[in-house]
């Protein structure tokens, strides 16, 4: 099965520190094996849908061996093995991936405060173009108190990681903000979180 697979830099996993061994001229790294029978300590990689899920520096399309069961927003196989670098997903995708989530997270933000009839506060965060102004003004409504503060709260800290050059915490905490737009629904997170990993696959070609 394909699936895909993010790792830290140098195709090392970011959880175990497992050195992956990269494809060569003679085409795929070698297959990694499980290390043991037991189903959930296979190989992990993840589908087209959870990729917002596992965000890292890397993303390989991988390989996995038979048998293949679900996890928890991934996928196991008994073995695995990298075929290619996802090279359009670099610092620059990442940035600008980021930022169409930070864009989401105030277009959300607009329509709850809306909903709760703060049109002043929707129509300061409707009418603001560019992240550096965007920053601005969040945090200026993150000092008022009630929702306008909780989202506009979230909203800031997804620009100020996206600043900082931490894309991957800056696209969790703007799904994060999903849970606050939608009254505290915990769903809203997947939610969101799979319609980021459908905006990168596109802007990926996945």
């Amino acid at each position: 099965m394909i699936a895909y697979k993010f790792l830290s830099p140098g195709a090392v996993a970011p959880f175990t520190g497992f050195h992956w061994p990269v494809p060569g001229p003679s085409g795929a790294g070698a297959w990694v094996e499980a290390p043991d029978e037991l189903p959930l300590h296979g190989i992990h990689a993840c589908r087209v849908a959870d990729l917002a899920f596992w965000l890292d520096t890397e993303l390989w399309r991988t390989e996995l061996a038979d048998p293949v069961v679900d996890a928890q927003r991934q996928i196991v196989g008994s073995r695995g093995r990298l075929l290619e670098r996802i090279s359009g997903w670099d610092e620059g995708m990442a940035r600008t991936f980021a930022e169409a989530c930070a864009w989401r997270a105030r277009d959300r933000a607009v329509a709850a405060l809306r909903g709760s009839a703060l049109d002043a506060e929707a129509d300061l965060l409707a009418g603001t173009s560019g992240i550096s102004r965007l920053r601005s003004v969040s945090h200026a409504l993150a000092a008022h108190g009630g929702l306008p503060a909780a989202l506009a709260g979230y909203l800031a800290e997804t620009i100020d990681f996206l600043l900082a050059g931490d894309s991957a915490c800056s696209a969790y905490i703007s799904a994060r903000s999903a849970v606050v737009a939608e009254g505290g629904q915990e769903s809203a997170f997947g939610a969101e979180r799979e319609e980021q990993s459908s905006l990168l696959a596109g802007r990926l070609g996945l």
